[in-house]
């Protein structure tokens, strides 16, 4: 699962963020960066939630919460200050 979140009125930031479930890599970027990366090979957790402080005058917090699904798939839920703004479902 990929997708990209666009924020900010006078400080624009891109968080990318990609999942693949049959290699177990996660990244999240912003505004290119590598923020978060991490790699699991057999047992993922059901739940897991990222947060991200983004902006240096104009902060913003956001945190991506991926609940697996039974056998294969997730969802994923983006708030943004707390926020529910997207809800990405697939694989």
């Amino acid at each position: 699962m990929r997708f990209k979140i666009e924020l900010g009125e006078m400080e624009k930031h891109v968080i990318e963020y990609e999942f693949n479930q049959w290699f177990g890599k996660l990244t999240i970027k912003v505004d290119q960066k590598l923020v978060q990366q991490s790699t699991r090979l057999f047992s993922e957790p059901v739940r897991q939630d990222f947060t991200i402080t983004v902006g240096v005058n104009e902060k913003h917090t956001v945190r991506i919460e991926k609940q697996r699904k039974r056998l294969y798939g997730q969802l994923n839920r983006v708030f943004i200050n707390n926020r529910l703004t997207q809800l990405y479902q697939g694989i």
